[in-house]
């Protein structure tokens, strides 16, 4: 599904004028064809980035609309949600007040899912290098009935999660569904996406919410093309 010149013009919330200045000066990019203008979601996300473009909601969800269906990371990642100077000196602490800031079904215990949490760190620690770790539950299926939801968590000071190299950890991605299949899937995405460059600067300049969930939606329609 092709964006129409009003698509982009009312997800941006920006007037005509602006539009034409971006396509002409700024170089978006676009197909013109019988004097109208087509626009690919994941072209104008990259090229919004790239060029520091204040990203709105609803240029978001526009892109959401039309990746219907392929994008599996980002719908997470809209549930989790991403927040920024989290406290705390130990890893108890912080998956405390982690699981604290998650929206989370109304049957799920947040203590005996904590104690899940860090059951799964003594067994091997979830750190992946670069300061990041991905907390997740040894038996995903102890969440039936919710959806994948990813929560993106910025810390304050490094916290140490035994990484193999001591290196501390300032990066949380918490991974909560409520199957294997769904946790596989979600956990190889990942791993993909943060190898992608756009997405590595958003996270080491710990850009807003709306750069970096762009980010990512830009990164998995490059993994939906290999896959």
């Amino acid at each position: 599904m092709q964006l129409t010149f009003r698509d982009v013009e009312n997800a941006f919330e920006i007037e005509e004028e602006t539009l034409y200045q971006w396509l002409n000066s700024r170089g978006m990019p676009a197909i013109k064809a019988n004097d109208q203008y087509y626009f690919n979601s994941v072209e104008v996300l990259e090229w919004a980035l790239k060029n520091r473009v204040s990203l709105t909601t609803g240029a978001l969800k526009l892109c959401e609309k039309t990746r219907q269906g392929q994008d599996i990371i980002t719908p997470a990642l809209m549930r989790g949600g991403v927040y920024f100077g989290l406290k705390g000196a130990l890893r108890e602490e912080i998956l405390g007040k982690v699981l604290d800031l998650l929206p989370l079904p109304n049957h799920v215990q947040r203590q005996p899912l904590k104690e899940m949490l860090l059951s799964r760190e003594q067994v091997g620690t979830t750190g992946i290098g670069n300061g990041i770790a991905i907390p997740h539950v040894k038996h995903p299926v102890v969440l039936a009935g919710m959806e994948p939801i990813i929560g993106v968590f910025f810390l304050e000071k490094t916290v140490d999660f035994s990484t193999l190299n001591d290196e501390g950890v300032h990066t949380l991605f918490v991974i909560l569904s409520s199957s294997f299949k769904w946790h596989l899937s979600l956990l190889s995405r990942l791993a993909f996406c943060l190898q992608d460059e756009g997405v590595k600067a958003a996270l080491k300049h710990r850009a807003n919410r709306e750069e970096i969930l762009a980010a990512f939606q830009v990164a998995e329609s490059k993994a939906s093309k290999i896959s």
